[in-house]
């Protein structure tokens, strides 16, 4: 959705805005994914990725350590109530998409508007895979790649690097057998850190490596050699890259 949108209004199509995201496919997104959107509205150049508060939104507040004073029925319906754009709202640009009919893309580089579908890009060979970060690092996204690489092996030609995006993720996912699955496929498995994502720890490529990861920008020597080639796209995509060891269209073949 947000790769999407970004090649539609450019780098700088949001500068000094905020983008608000609504309509039916939006409220069926966990907070999970409204995370990775919202985080991802400033590499449209917006101050800020708003959605309305909903039941999702407070069954995510009510499950969080500090919470207990949530009530996730009246005080529900008063952040609704306030966090919710006005009846009538003005807004300088409406784009209304058909969620179905949106497919895998990646942003290559060295872009973030640099957008094609990933069914197009199949030719290209990775050699690291980079599933982490602020931006798709969370339970959601490893339970999504877990789910694709489960009894299978992460290609020969790659490394997959995974990277929870905090020691929560990182338990609940050890809880939950993911990490245990990645691991048995290959994956090599950091501790909860910003990681490669801004060029620290392992993992840090050299000019000619060409890598794929779900962080959110792509820029030269983002990841290491002022050259690297770095693909951006989600987890799913990530997935099932490692598992091929070129980038694939998870819907293609899994």
């Amino acid at each position: 959705i947000i790769l999407g949108l970004i090649a539609d209004i450019g780098v700088d199509g949001a500068t000094y805005s905020a983008l608000e995201f609504g309509g039916s496919a939006i409220a069926s997104l966990s907070q999970d994914a409204r995370f990775t959107i919202a985080n991802m509205s400033v590499e449209a150049g917006a101050k800020a990725g708003l959605f309305a508060v909903d039941n999702i939104t407070c069954e995510y507040i009510s499950a969080r350590p500090g919470s207990k004073n949530f009530n996730s029925g009246s005080d529900c319906k008063s952040a609704a109530k306030r966090f919710s754009p006005d009846d009538g709202a003005a807004y300088s640009l409406v784009l209304n998409y058909n969620a179905n009919a949106l497919v895998p893309v990646v942003a290559c580089p060295y872009n973030l508007d640099n957008v094609k579908p990933a069914a197009e890009l199949s030719d290209v060979k990775l050699d690291q895979i980079f599933l982490g970060s602020c931006t798709n690092g969370r339970l959601e996204d490893l339970a999504v790649a877990a789910k694709i690489l489960v009894g299978k092996k992460v290609a020969s030609n790659v490394r997959l690097l995974v990277v929870p995006a905090s020691r929560g993720v990182y338990l609940e996912a050890t809880r939950r057998g993911y990490i245990k699955i990645l691991v048995d496929a290959g994956a090599q498995v950091g501790h909860p850190a910003c990681s490669l994502c801004a060029g620290r720890s392992g993992g840090i490529l050299e000019n000619s490596d060409r890598i794929l990861s779900t962080n959110n920008r792509n820029f030269h020597g983002r990841m290491g050699g002022e050259n690297t080639e770095i693909y951006i796209a989600s987890p799913a995509v990530a997935a099932a890259s490692a598992v091929t060891g070129r980038i694939t269209d998870p819907g293609s073949e899994y």
